[in-house]
């Protein structure tokens, strides 16, 4: 069958109709890949636990047993402040303490670093650990540790978020601002 004969037959060239035969599972392709690729072209990240709820971390869970202003908490625990929190914070900022506790869930325990977490506040900045205790520890299964992470966060009253280890993201809620500034 030639070309004209063909289109007489369908009304309409062969190459037409092959196109058209195309178009369907194409478009549903691009519709799935549109949506399969929403969230990593999205740029959104996954919310964050609440305060005090246990999130995932490699080898077991960790949890927020409280976020407050350093100078606060070393008063009510009658603490010394450790040399490394004796200079001058940032103007605009404040030290704040996290209470971290670590479950190592997993027969092969976990490795604690406090180099692994960081304070993700608005905009992308994140403020590292300045100071920790314990800074590095093994845990077996079974084991808990509870940790004190020391960062200096912006003065404002910004939601900010925990994260650490394993891609957990832990909500430190804006408690920590009461009677925010100097340390």
């Amino acid at each position: 069958m030639t070309t004209q004969e063909a289109t007489a037959v369908t009304g309409e060239p062969p190459v037409q109709r092959s196109r058209r035969r195309w178009m369907l599972p194409a478009l549903f392709l691009l519709a799935l890949l549109l949506v399969l690729g929403r969230d990593v072209f999205s740029g959104e990240e996954e919310p964050s636990t609440m305060l005090g709820a246990s999130g995932s971390v490699p080898g077991g869970l960790a949890r927020l047993n409280g976020v407050m202003p350093y100078q606060e908490f070393a008063v009510l625990e009658q603490r010394q402040t450790p040399p490394e929190l004796d200079g001058d914070v940032p103007n605009g900022a404040h030290q704040v303490i996290v209470l971290l506790e670590i479950t190592a869930m997993e027969p092969g325990g976990l490795e604690f670093d406090a180099d692994d977490y960081a304070v993700d506040r608005l905009g992308g900045s994140r403020s590292p650990v300045v100071w920790a205790s314990p800074s590095e520890a093994p845990l077996a299964q079974g084991e808990t540790m509870q940790a004190e992470l020391v960062f200096e966060v912006p003065d404002k009253a910004l939601e900010l978020t925990l994260e650490g280890a394993g891609d957990v993201r832990l909500s430190m809620g804006t408690e920590h601002h009461s009677g925010a500034g100097g340390r």
